[in-house]
């Protein structure tokens, strides 16, 4: 032992507690003691000090081991308590171990005596820590008891393997209406409507938890009332400390006013879901016949615009010398303004087709239409010194006939607004984002536009430059994106006042 013993010697000979100290001290043990041969001294002993052994003689003229026991009884310590005789029978012996001594000795023998202390103080120890343990599971189980006792939101309950409810919180007894008194020792399956106890429910949700370890359900259970609410359910299986099943554990919740909640927000995302669906409907049925209309407008108009303006150019062909110059003038406007209407219908019918053509898609060479392009419009202006940048190489997934209309508009643009620059560039690339999405681009050098009015290019008839600066409908752009957004991608420009412009898009998945 590794500490220094307190000993308590219960013992009227001062030689005979010598000879008890005297083999302790042989045995190398540490240790501090006091003798009492009275039963005052004894009672003040143990309010004194706290003594990890008793070694008492039998019989005292005053006192005796039989009584001071029943004293250490009283006080509910636990001593080893040791009898140390001169003359005691077996007998005695007997009915002393039976009383409560760890273990008896002739004092003419004590070569016993310190593995009898060793013994007694190690089974103390171990009683003493069984005890905190079980003190401690104690004050667990209790406060678990206590805790889900005063759960009031959740119902729970515990059920023997027989169906029958053993335990009811203050919960169950909010949510189902039963008192404990009222419950326990009932079948379960009472608080299940008639229609789910004919279908086996209850027995079924016993038997699923106990082979998937758990059951989580939603089902209809019976108040005392008679009233039925929603419930979500949890039970599981419960073993004793041998693994042996002893009953399972079944947690609820009423959660009817949530299952009313998320069927009227149900309800309302059908109702909602219907109008968007004939909003739709409605506007995809307006979409149609604007663009029937659009389109009918625009190629109906084409015709008396074209004779008009054949008519203005055959009038100021001739010399007629009833024409005077304000009347020549006004025939210049006519056929300028004849040309400009025919243009606007010719491009109103062209975004038209890119709204109602179905697209193709096919591999398309886009760096071969910019180059194709851009030869076009050195052709038509030749005197124009102009520094093309077209990347080789790009190439992408889409419908020819349309990719070609928007690259032949933004080449167009960029040609159109470097008109006055003097030594202008034109560049089309395209750049990888990290997400490994491709965005193509043409820039400029030439006149730009204010970003704050971004929003405006790509709408029909939005134009931020007169016709005195830049001749132009105002559709161009606005069919570029019709045709973008065709192929699943994006549009947008960066730019500022005669610092250039740059178009940026995208044709979504390839």
């Amino acid at each position: 032992m590794d500490k220094q013993l307190k000993i308590l010697i219960v013992e009227d000979s001062k030689i005979d507690a010598a000879l008890v100290l005297d083999e302790m001290k042989v045995a190398g043990l540490e240790y501090i003691s006091r003798r009492v041969e009275t039963p005052e001294e004894f009672r003040q002993a143990l309010i004194d000090e706290h003594w990890d052994v008793i070694c008492s003689d039998y019989t005292m003229p005053r006192f005796s081991a039989m009584v001071a026991m029943k004293m250490l009884h009283e006080t509910a310590l636990d001593i080893p308590f040791i009898i140390v005789s001169g003359s005691i029978g077996e007998e005695l012996a007997v009915q002393a171990l039976h009383k409560g001594a760890n273990d008896y000795l002739m004092k003419d023998n004590l070569a016993r005596l310190v593995p009898a202390i060793e013994r007694a103080c190690r089974e103390v120890s171990e009683r003493r820590s069984r005890k905190q343990i079980e003190d401690l599971l104690n004050e667990t189980e209790n406060s678990y008891r206590r805790l889900v006792e005063g759960i009031r939101d959740y119902g729970i309950f515990l059920i023997d393997t027989k169906g029958n409810i053993l335990s009811w919180n203050i919960g169950a007894e909010r949510i189902l209406g039963y008192q404990a008194n009222e419950i326990i020792g009932k079948p379960f399956d009472c608080l299940f409507t008639k229609e789910d106890i004919e279908k086996g429910l209850p027995a079924r949700e016993l038997q699923l938890a106990l082979s998937q370890g758990r059951y989580e359900s939603e089902s209809n259970l019976l108040r005392k009332d008679g009233s039925i609410f929603i419930s979500h359910n949890l039970v599981t299986p419960v073993y004793n400390d041998k693994g042996i099943l002893s009953g399972y554990s079944k947690i609820l919740r009423d959660i009817t006013e949530r299952k009313l909640a998320e069927e009227r927000i149900r309800q309302l995302t059908e109702e909602l879901e219907q109008r968007v669906r004939e909003r739709t409907a409605q506007l995809e049925l307006v979409n149609q016949e604007l663009e029937s209309f659009t389109h009918s407008v625009s190629h109906d108009l084409r015709a008396p615009l074209r004779n008009l303006a054949k008519l203005s150019q055959i009038l100021l062909s001739r010399k007629n010398e009833q024409l005077d110059a304000e009347s020549r003038q006004y025939l210049i406007y006519i056929l300028e303004s004849s040309q400009q209407a025919l243009q606007l219908a010719s491009a109103l019918l062209d975004l038209s087709r890119v709204t109602r053509a179905t697209v193709d898609k096919h591999p398309v060479n886009l760096t071969q239409f910019a180059e194709e392009i851009s030869l076009a419009l050195q052709k038509e202006e030749p005197d124009r010194q102009v520094e093309l940048k077209i990347s080789s190489g790009l190439s992408v997934y889409g419908d020819p006939t349309l990719l070609k209309v928007m690259l032949h508009n933004l080449f167009e643009n960029a040609w159109k607004f470097t008109s006055k620059t003097q030594q202008a560039v034109i560049e089309f690339s395209s750049k990888q984002q990290e997400d490994g999405q491709t965005i193509f681009f043409i820039r400029d050098n030439g006149v730009g536009f204010d970003p704050d009015y971004a929003g405006k290019l790509f709408k029909p008839f939005q134009r931020l430059h007169s016709d005195e600066e830049f001749y132009g409908t105002g559709v161009g752009l606005a069919t570029v994106q019709r045709i973008i957004h065709r192929h699943g991608g994006h549009i947008w420009a960066e730019g500022s006042i005669n610092q250039g412009a740059t178009f940026l898009f995208t044709l979504g998945e390839q």
